[in-house]
């Protein structure tokens, strides 16, 4: 599996942690994320990996993808519980 997401706790400030979208979103066959079960629950248990974060920052350089990844990525966001900024 291709990840195209690191994340990883701040290095300036305990209890922040960063996700880093970088490049193209999702599989190159642009319908894993579709059928795909463990691409996500990996994204999400990445993400949970860094514990009780209060602020998560988000920087996204990316030319675009797979619109179910967004989507998915987008919905773990939103009911992760640390207040998230987007970069």
């Amino acid at each position: 599996m291709r990840k195209f997401w690191e994340i990883r706790a701040a290095a300036d400030e305990p209890g922040v942690g960063e996700l880093l979208l970088y490049g193209l979103i999702g599989s190159d066959s642009g319908f894993a994320w579709l059928f795909d079960e463990i691409t996500p629950k990996q994204f999400k248990a990445d993400l949970d990996e860094l514990g009780a974060i209060t602020e998560l920052r988000v920087f996204i350089n990316s030319e675009g993808g797979d619109v179910f990844a967004g989507q998915a990525i987008h919905s773990i966001l939103k009911r992760h519980h640390a207040h998230v900024t987007v970069y």
